[in-house]
């Protein structure tokens, strides 16, 4: 009787350790989809973020022909977020394109929607600054590396 016992205990560790091997693959495999999915989440919301900017600066700056973004981020602490971009436009005399790049924060994509963004531009953006619109499509590459005409 006392071999039977320690036979059937054998078995129940034997069970719960193939249970919990099981269940913990499970649990890691439920984070890691989980976590690909707020990257994915992360990277569709950031280039909403790309498209807003690429539109608003359409309609603040003339002849613009490419947007490039370097990177989208979002500071956890302030909630801010923030973009760095290259414009690359007609905006000079004897050369074909030039190039300025710059940097937004701005809060949420209603805000960017709604109150605009703050942005620090070059000393040789401010002169193009509300002078006109663009009214042909801008290739915006996106931070993800994705391209698409706005």
């Amino acid at each position: 009787m006392n071999k039977r016992k320690k036979i059937r205990i054998g078995i129940v560790i034997t069970l719960l350790l193939i249970i919990g091997i099981i269940g913990g693959k499970l649990y890691m495999a439920k984070q890691t989809h989980n976590q690909r999915v707020a990257e994915m989440a992360n990277t569709l919301r950031y280039e909403g973020f790309e498209t807003e900017i690429a539109k608003e600066l359409k309609e603040k700056y003339p002849d613009i022909k490419a947007i490039r973004f370097e990177g989208t981020s979002k500071n956890d602490k302030t909630g801010f977020y923030w973009s760095t971009f290259y414009i690359i436009a007609d905006w000079t005399k004897g050369q074909p394109e030039s190039e300025w790049s710059s940097q937004i924060d701005y809060t949420s994509l209603q805000d960017i929607k709604n109150n605009g963004y703050t942005m620090g531009i070059t000393k040789l953006m401010n002169k193009y600054d509300e002078t006109g619109k663009t009214v042909t499509p801008v290739l915006v590459t996106y931070s993800t590396g994705k391209k698409k005409e706005v």
